[in-house]
């Protein structure tokens, strides 16, 4: 079953203005608190919006696992016994040694 999902948009700046404006509103029109009404104001219609997107502003879903290779692949040429990039060399050996 297919759900009507919403995609998630954030919230404009003026949507934020006026959510800031009621919260400073409700709380009786505080001086030097601006930053936090906008915050919380922010806050709130990031919820919201995350809430009716059905995106979790906790955790993000989940990506799938990477496959994982369980064979490695045949080399040709003179070190076709060694297996590819891990092969036994001096040269290689010796690239993390202090």
């Amino acid at each position: 079953m297919a759900k009507n999902i919403k995609a998630y948009q954030q919230p404009t700046h003026e949507e934020i203005a006026a959510c800031a404006h009621r919260i400073y509103e409700t709380e009786g029109r505080p001086e030097g608190k601006s930053q936090e009404h906008w915050l919380q104001a922010e806050t709130q219609l990031v919820a919201q919006r995350k809430a009716e997107a059905e995106v979790s502003p906790a955790k993000p879903a989940a990506k799938p696992a990477p496959a994982v290779r369980t064979t490695v692949p045949a080399v040709s040429g003179k070190d076709s016994q060694s297996p590819g990039w891990q092969g036994s060399t001096p040269a290689r050996q010796g690239l993390h040694r202090n």
